[in-house]
């Protein structure tokens, strides 16, 4: 009986160290998640299966080089149109506000737009025509001018949908890295012990 009970004892422990080592593979599919929130693919490397991560980080840069791509073509653009006013336009860009930059795509002189603010009587909208001056050349430069704006803000426009997107990869690859987390913590195998082989079903939360 006594070698019985040893027998026991000394298989408890081989088991235990045994189950202690598994355990420690454990992965926390919370750590994963929040690794991935932050930055896309770290959960998955903390998993060791940055062979799925990789895509969630090359997703990730490229949609931030598309929003800053689209963000600074969509600058110059604005510049581009500014730079134009002043040639065809005659406008002085010191100190104006947008408000100026778009009052300027609508009428071809400042005189027509305090013109037009006078008879609906916006006083208050009313421009000093010296420092506010502004005469295009033709009507059809002002057409440009207001085509290269419109281009403009639809870059800015398009680079709030990269944005979206990019935030959506950082969820994207949170939710991969927890399920891929709780995957790895559900292992079915076998463990050698001093009698043999054991096997064993393993679950970790």
């Amino acid at each position: 009986m006594k070698k019985l009970i040893l027998l026991l004892l000394a298989f408890d422990i081989v088991i235990s160290g045994d189950l202690d080592k598994l355990n420690s593979d454990k992965k926390s599919p919370a750590v994963a998640f929040g690794l991935s929130l932050v930055f896309p693919g770290l959960g998955q490397a903390y998993l060791k299966r940055f062979d799925i991560g990789r895509y969630f980080l090359a997703s990730e840069v490229s949609l931030w080089l598309v929003y800053f791509g689209l963000n600074e073509y969509g600058r110059w653009l604005n510049e581009d149109a500014i730079n134009f006013a002043v040639a065809r336009a005659g406008i002085d860009k010191t100190g104006k506000d947008d408000d100026f930059f778009a009052n300027i795509e609508n009428y071809r002189s400042v005189y027509d737009f305090n013109q037009r603010k006078g008879r609906d009587r916006n006083y208050d909208k009313l421009y000093d025509p010296e420092k506010f001056f502004w005469w295009w050349d033709t009507d059809g430069s002002r057409q440009r001018y207001k085509d290269i704006r419109t281009k403009s803000r639809a870059m800015r426009y398009y680079a709030k949908f990269a944005l979206v997107f990019v935030i959506s990869n950082h969820f994207a690859s949170a939710i991969d890295a927890f399920v891929l987390a709780k995957k790895s913590n559900l292992k079915l195998g076998v463990l050698p012990t001093r009698e043999g082989f054991n096997a064993y079903l393993s679950f970790n939360f």
